[in-house]
């Protein structure tokens, strides 16, 4: 029984690997703005928060530990957050409906 168990865990975990690889877009989210939320700071400081937890979201580093995976981890919420920004001002600034959507992706 043990060595059936231990030959399922040794083939789930060497299978993983070759799943994820297939894999190769960055995660992503969609952020959906209205643009009645940027009429009062409140909602200028509420559509930022939920870019920032977009940015949190997609650049987790799963699986990976300590100080390089925190650095990696920055980085990455550094450019999808700023990337972010960027874009909502972009859409803001030329948009002549009432809603946009933001894309926040890892890079």
């Amino acid at each position: 029984m043990l060595i059936t168990s231990l030959a399922a865990l040794t083939m789930s975990l060497t299978a993983t690997p070759l799943a994820a690889a297939t894999d190769q877009s960055p995660p992503s989210q969609i952020v959906r703005i209205h643009m009645n939320e940027l009429e009062s700071e409140a909602g200028r400081a509420d559509v930022e928060t939920r870019i920032r937890v977009a940015a949190n979201r997609v650049c987790r580093q799963h699986g990976l530990r300590g100080l390089v995976a925190e650095r990696i981890r920055r980085a990455c919420f550094r450019e999808a957050f700023t990337d972010g920004m960027s874009q909502l001002n972009r859409q803001y600034a030329d948009t002549t409906s009432r809603t946009v959507a933001v894309v926040i992706a890892a890079q």
